[in-house]
């Protein structure tokens, strides 16, 4: 709540401070399947309220060729207040807007001369989407504004388990700021409004930017890079009875299991590696990938291979350390670290 109170008060004011410009996302909590997309849990909503308050430009996330359009962002004038980039695809690169977040933004209108509004003058970005973010690197961290809605309101579909359809009306009876909304009800909200913005302008001066919780963001994020072939293969080949725990196994050869398994040839050892070191995440009887005391002064595992008779080669390898074999409050507080190191600071704002 004090998340969402914070990003309605940053956005409701006008000045743009260079070390505070920041885009809210605006994400699902829920941690369902890769490919289960929820939504209607009132992130669009959210915004659609300050669309009443700020002169908005929206443009539709779900193009992923978006940016691609050389006249994207015609529609935006001296007078914009806000960009939405609504209901963002798996696939939209929000790091094509990161230059706009922190800079001045470039416009090109139809049959007209190209203008630069600056940075002070620029609208701020926003943007929702069903899905996390591709990356968590530090770059999209120090502009993004995360926001996360739980599943309270929701549909109800025949792919889903909810028992039944829940929105805003139901709860309040009535469809907000319609026609039948009533002045005390209006001045009730833009007292709240203007009280948001009190509280950010109070916290402008502090080093300050209230994150929401980010634990089933980051499964989300877990899972997606990992991928459901690559789950459905580490949680067998990896599996407590499997004999592939606590064990040195050679990492080429790892490799070329999971690409005879998944039928190509396209990922590379790259993506292999980082979709290991979800799966480590993910699993809960995996402690540990790759402990230290068994890296070398390069960070890496190896170990001499016989190859031939009299020939050996030194090789990368693999240790995944299971639960059972680990100090529990020890493997769980590092496992725990490495997540954290992975994709958040740790720090709550």
């Amino acid at each position: 709540l004090i998340n969402k109170i914070f990003v309605f008060g940053y956005m409701l004011h006008s000045y743009k401070s260079p070390s505070r410009a920041w885009a809210p996302m605006a994400m699902d909590n829920k941690v369902g399947e890769l490919d289960e997309c929820n939504g209607r849990s009132g992130k669009s909503f959210f915004f659609k309220t300050l669309q009443m308050l700020k002169k908005t430009v929206p443009l539709r996330g779900r193009d992923p060729n978006l940016m691609k359009n050389t006249f994207v962002f015609e529609q935006v004038n001296q007078f914009t207040q806000m960009i939405l980039v609504d209901d963002c695809c798996r696939y939209l690169d929000t790091g094509q807007f990161y230059d706009i977040i922190t800079g001045d933004i470039t416009i090109n209108p139809k049959n007209n001369h190209i203008f630069t509004i600056p940075f002070k003058d620029s609208p701020k970005l926003a943007f929702t989407t069903n899905y996390v973010p591709a990356e968590f690197d530090p770059s999209s961290n120090a502009r993004l504004l995360y926001m996360t809605f739980s599943d309270y309101y929701h549909e109800k579909t025949d792919t889903n388990d909810y028992l039944e359809t829940r929105s805003i009306r139901d709860d309040l009876n009535k469809d907000l700021y319609s026609w039948g909304y009533t002045e005390d009800e209006w001045l009730a909200d833009i007292n709240f409004w203007l009280q948001c913005c009190k509280f950010y302008l109070s916290l402008s001066r502090e080093n300050i930017k209230i994150m929401p919780p980010m634990d089933d963001i980051i499964k989300r994020k877990v899972k997606a890079d990992m991928g459901e072939n690559f789950e459905d293969w580490a949680y067998g080949y990896f599996s407590e009875k499997s004999g592939n725990l606590d064990s040195f196994i050679q990492r080429d050869k790892l490799f070329e299991e999971y690409r005879a398994f998944s039928n190509t040839g396209r990922i590379t050892m790259q993506s292999f590696s980082k979709r290991l070191k979800a799966f480590a995440l993910d699993c809960p009887w995996v402690a540990e990938l790759n402990p230290d005391e068994f890296k070398n002064a390069s960070g890496r595992i190896q170990q001499s291979i016989d190859i031939a008779p009299g020939l050996k080669k030194t090789k990368d390898m693999v240790y995944l350390r299971s639960t059972f074999a680990a100090n529990t409050n020890q493997s769980t507080s590092v496992k725990e670290q490495d997540m954290f190191e992975e994709y958040r600071d740790g720090k709550p704002f």
